[in-house]
């Protein structure tokens, strides 16, 4: 039994490199002018190697069953979000080119990496060779960017797929080739324990460089965080909205899955920290590239995760209890 206690301590370090993150940036140590390097650094390099790490010879990514729940869990999570997010906005009196389409995307997505990642670790990994969860967090992952890049940008465009080249980033890239190299035994080349001198050391450096990504992206994200704050006047129908859509509804909704959904205990401990979750910061990129309205997103995720801050304890914890 994982207590409340367990879990706060697992998600106070989060909250304090958020903290650190705005912090540096008042201090100006994190500069606005770092930020793109830093987040191509994070997204197309760091995370990439945390995810090859933790995919490459995981025993569960091996067992298509395992795969293909893990990313159609990570696909319909986001769609029944958009759809409860679409019917929020209507209720609130939001139509077509008055932010309803960015408070869909918006309120439709969960965090689903950075934050995820250290309460996983801390909660269920009691050991490096234990750390097999996160692989399928990656592959959940990968349900949800493909959610995210094609239905939540023909969401915002009213339009159908773009083009292709927007799976084309680095966490995509990563968890397939992850999965490629799994079953083609091409990730024994990278074994420690079988692997030639050069394939143990590049899985050594891989390792290494992977461990820097989260607490790199939470600094980012308190940076961020601290730039947003005081910018926009707060609109409370949005951000009461947003809390509603995902400290609520959509936290009860993924709880029950994880209590009924036939599936493996990792991807039900993925889906009770995902449960916990704020609203993602990604949409506030796409309403910025596909003609959206970015300040409904940045409300959605402020609101969402100055919430979760005092809710991710209680949410982990009743879903620990109840559903695992």
């Amino acid at each position: 039994m994982i207590s409340f206690a367990t879990v706060l301590e697992a998600v106070i370090p989060v909250y304090l490199l958020v903290g650190a993150g705005v912090a540096l940036r008042r201090t100006k140590v994190l500069t606005p002018e770092v930020d793109g390097a830093l987040l191509r650094l994070v997204i197309h390099f760091l995370y990439p190697c945390l995810i090859l790490d933790k995919v490459l010879g995981n025993d569960l990514v091996l067992i298509p069953s395992v795969v293909a729940s893990g990313i159609g869990a990570g696909f319909g999570i986001v769609m029944l979000g958009y759809a409860v997010s679409w019917l929020v906005s209507r209720l609130l009196g939001m139509k077509k080119g008055t932010g309803s389409r960015s408070f869909t995307v918006a309120g439709g997505v969960q965090n689903f990496g950075y934050v995820a990642i250290p309460v996983l670790l801390a909660l269920f990994v009691t050991s490096k060779s234990d750390d097999k969860v996160l692989g399928i967090l990656f592959v959940h992952s990968l349900g949800v960017e493909i959610a995210i890049w094609i239905v939540g940008v023909m969401i915002l465009t009213g339009r159908l797929i773009q083009s292709p080249k927007a799976l084309l980033n680095g966490p995509i890239v990563a968890v397939v080739l992850g999965l490629v190299g799994s079953y083609s035994g091409a990730w024994r080349l990278l074994d420690p324990e079988h692997g030639p001198l050069i394939g143990m050391t590049i899985r050594q450096g891989m390792s290494w460089l992977g461990a820097c990504a989260f607490p790199m992206a939470l600094l980012l994200i308190g940076a961020t965080v601290d730039d947003l704050l005081g910018k926009e006047k707060i609109d409370w129908k949005v951000a009461t909205g947003g809390m509603l859509v995902r400290n609520v509804v959509m936290a009860f909704f993924i709880l029950c899955l994880a209590k009924w959904l036939p599936v493996i205990p990792e991807l039900k401990q993925v889906l009770v920290v995902q449960a916990a979750m704020p609203a993602a910061v990604t949409p506030i990129i796409l309403t910025r590239i596909y003609g959206g309205q970015p300040q409904v997103a940045v409300q959605v995720v402020i609101a969402t995760s100055i919430l979760s801050l005092l809710t991710i304890p209680f949410v982990v914890a009743w879903g620990v209890a109840w559903a695992l």
